[in-house]
Parts: structure tokens; C-alpha cells; sequence
């Protein structure tokens, strides 16, 4: 059994990528062949791109499948009355399980005080918040959309600006002060890793995920070498030996970029007994989701 605390999905062609299709129909494919059990998808807003896909949007998407499991979010820079707005309405009506933020994506610190009432209105529903976290990819505008090349036109790149943004440092005051939220950083904040173990170490309402590590299939730039992933298994063993550590790694992919069958390599090549794997996998998913999902 799995769980995918973290995916995404277009209508659009995907392009140097190891799919060409990121559509929902794609999703329900991977989860049968694979016997993925609940896939969490996530609302995107990207102000800096000028892309997204809105909350009701994705709601409207996965509308009556019950494979999928919707994570809000909101766009702090340009609309956070609004957005903070929608985001109660749908907890309140129990359509979103979670909510997504984007440090450095958006000009915002995790710690904001104007950030507070998200983490509020997940106090408030037993939401867990999710968090971008580590390295900024491709902020700005796509030069070419039709070949996926991207070139920044903006000078100084929001990238270089705003980085420092997605470290897991800058949720220490957050974290501290919403002990009952359960916080995920993302893709085990690569590449700051050991800021993220000792985050994790010193909250217990800090957890995270194997999402994004590499561009499954892209050996260029070592995004996808069998040293790399290596690499990887080392440090994703570290996380294990931070207290409870085995119990606040969920298993995700962040689809389309990294596969899920790459995504289960890496589960299955850590030093794990079959129970810890089967808490990465789906058990640490379930409670930080809050229901149980059976078969």
C-alpha cells in the first residue's frame, strides 16, 4: 500500500521529463499499476510565472475520485484576504486536507506574522501545512513554452532574491508557535539537509517527505546517476536517525519530476526493516492526513 503525500498534475505537454503526460488520467494509471492507494495533489500558485492551477480548479479536476486527496493553497503576495478566505471555506466544507505554501516561489517567510491566520485556520481544522523547501527551480517565466526552455528575464532573478526563503530555518517561529499543526517540509529540504534533521530533532510537529530529488531520467547535471542517488540513500538514512525520524518520512513523488517507480528505488534501497518501509510508504501518511485508508 502507498500513499503519494505529494504530486502534481497539467493538461499541458511536459517536456524533459520522463513523461510527456501529467493528466489525472495518468495518475489513475500509475496508482493501479502500482497499488497506490490515495495520491495528495496539490494547488499551485506561481505570481513570479504567471502560472497555477487554483483551489477549486483542482477540486473540479479530481471531482468524484476518491484516489485523490486535495491540498489547498493561496497566493500571499497578491491576494492573502482572499485566499486566507477560500481556504477556511473549503476546510469548513471539508474539501481540502491540507494546505501548500511557497516560500521563495512567493516573496513571503514561512515565519511571516501576515502568514499566522494560514497556520490558524489549520489549527483550527486539523490541516497539515506543507511547505516548499530547499532549491527554487524555474520561478519565472518560460522563454519558450512550447519546448519547456526557460531563461530568466527578469534582472535580479526572483531566484537568487528570494532562496534563502525555502530554507527550513525560516520555520522555526512558525513551528514553535503552532505546536498542535503538523508542518511538512518538502523534498527533505534539499539540499539543506542537516538544517532539516535539526529541525526535526528539536519539533516533533515537523515531518517531511522523498519528493523531488531528481528529474527522473535526467542524467545531465547529475540529476539522475546512480552516484547521486546513492548519495541520497545516505542522507535520507540520516532522517532516520533522528528521533521518531521513521515516523515523520512519508513517501512522495513529486509528479511528473521524479517517478514513482523511482520513487520506491530510493524506499527500497534504505536500511529498513519491511515495517519502517511500510511506515514511509503509507502509515506516517495516514495519520498525518488524519483518517485511515484500507483496502
Amino acid at each position: 500500500m502507498i500513499i503519494d503525500i505529494h504530486a502534481h498534475t497539467s493538461t499541458h505537454k511536459m517536456w524533459n521529463l520522463h513523461t510527456e503526460d501529467a493528466s489525472i488520467e495518468r495518475l489513475q494509471d500509475e496508482a493501479c499499476r502500482l497499488e497506490v492507494k490515495k495520491i495528495v495533489v496539490l494547488a499551485t500558485y506561481f505570481p513570479f510565472k504567471g502560472t497555477g492551477l487554483c483551489n477549486r480548479d483542482m477540486l473540479e479536476r479530481v471531482k468524484g475520485d476518491d484516489l485523490f486527496i486535495v491540498f489547498g493553497s493561496l497566493d500571499v503576495m497578491n491576494n492573502l484576504v482572499g485566499g486566507l478566505k477560500e481556504l477556511d471555506e473549503l476546510a469548513a466544507a471539508d474539501l481540502i486536507r491540507g494546505i501548500k505554501l511557497y516560500p521563495g516561489y512567493q516573496a513571503f517567510s514561512p515565519s511571516d506574522s501576515e502568514v499566522f491566520p494560514v497556520y490558524e485556520i489549520a489549527n483550527k481544522y486539523n490541516l497539515p501545512v506543507m511547505f516548499h523547501g530547499g532549491e527554487l527551480h524555474h520561478c519565472c517565466p518560460s522563454d519558450d513554452r512550447n519546448r519547456g526552455q526557460y531563461k530568466c528575464k527578469q534582472n535580479p532573478c526572483p531566484i537568487n532574491i528570494y532562496q534563502h526563503l525555502s530554507h527550513p530555518d525560516r520555520l522555526r517561529q512558525a513551528v514553535e508557535s503552532f505546536p498542535n499543526v503538523k508542518f511538512i517540509v518538502s523534498h527533505l529540504a534539499n539540499p539543506y539537509f542537516e538544517a532539516l534533521r535539526k529541525l526535526m530533532s528539536e519539533f516533533g510537529n515537523v515531518y517531511t517527505d522523498i519528493s523531488g530529488q531528481f528529474v527522473s531520467g535526467n542524467s545531465q547535471e547529475n540529476e539522475d546517476t546512480l552516484e547521486y542517488r546513492t548519495f541520497l540513500v545516505k542522507e535520507i538514512n540520516k532522517f532516520v536517525e533522528v528521533p521518531n525520524g521513521i515516523e515523520r518520512i512519508m513517501f512522495g513523488t513529486d509528479f511528473p519530476i521524479q517517478s514513482y517507480d523511482d520513487s520506491v528505488w530510493l524506499v527500497e534501497h534504505l536500511n529498513l526493516t519491511p515495517v519502517e518501509k511500510a511506515n514511509i510508504y503509507c502509515f506516517n501518511a495516514e495519520k498525518v492526513l488524519g483518517q485511515i485508508i484500507s483496502d
